[in-house]
């Protein structure tokens, strides 16, 4: 039997048409998200996509480099922590992404301010969690919070919440309170449409078992 080496990159895990497919559909909702919906009204989402919309629009810097470079740091740390496969794979959808963001322009889909945060939250977030489950990220938000709360004990969501906190306030500051409230939104919206992609309708289902014979039940399992 061939012996895999652990750090060995997994090509057949990456380049088979299931895992091609999740990329480029996650990439493609997420270039929509953003040029279609959130580029254009200051929306942004949290995380590096969060930083990358909020310095466009202050510096004036081409959001495709921005998603690049930003995201090398993080790359690298989930290369260290995570393995060359997830890194290899992460690079493919960050640099698909930047592909997307530089070539494709697209007209604001819609005025309402209230939609742009909904659905654009919704794709992005959908996008998010396609890429996540063909096994990379194109944000790496998470991959700092899990280095993170190894150093610190506190958790990924006590950390991204104070990342974002931090990065809200400032688009308060920069773009108006209005504009950091809908951006609001669309995060929490782009992170519940994450969840939903990654876990399915099984985070939502629970059962309650009430019995004398616990030892039983557990067996089951």
């Amino acid at each position: 039997m061939k012996k895999i080496h652990p750090n060995k990159i997994e090509w057949q895990k990456i380049w088979t048409p299931k895992q091609l497919l999740l990329i480029f559909s996650g990439v493609g909702l997420a270039v929509l998200a953003m040029r279609g919906f959130m580029i254009p009204n200051k929306y942004l989402d949290g995380g590096i996509t969060g930083i990358s919309i909020l310095l466009h629009e202050i510096f004036n810097i081409n959001i495709s480099l921005l998603v690049i470079v930003l995201n090398l740091p993080f790359i690298y740390l989930g290369y260290k922590k995570i393995g060359k496969t997830f890194a290899v794979q992460t690079i493919m959808a960050v640099i698909l992404l930047a592909i997307g963001l530089f070539f494709i322009h697209i007209k604001p889909i819609t005025s309402d301010k209230l939609l742009i945060a909904i659905f654009g939250g919704i794709l992005i977030g959908s996008g998010v969690g396609l890429v996540i489950r063909s096994g990379g990220v194109i944000d790496g938000a998470e991959v700092i919070a899990v280095f993170t709360r190894r150093r610190t004990g506190f958790s990924n969501s006590e950390i991204i919440m104070l990342f974002n906190t931090i990065l809200f306030a400032i688009a308060a500051f920069a773009f108006g309170i209005e504009t950091a409230m809908y951006s609001l939104i669309t995060y929490f919206t782009a992170t519940r449409a994450t969840h939903y992609v990654v876990d399915g309708i099984e985070e939502y289902t629970a059962m309650n078992i009430v019995s004398t014979k616990e030892e039983e039940v557990k067996s089951f399992w």
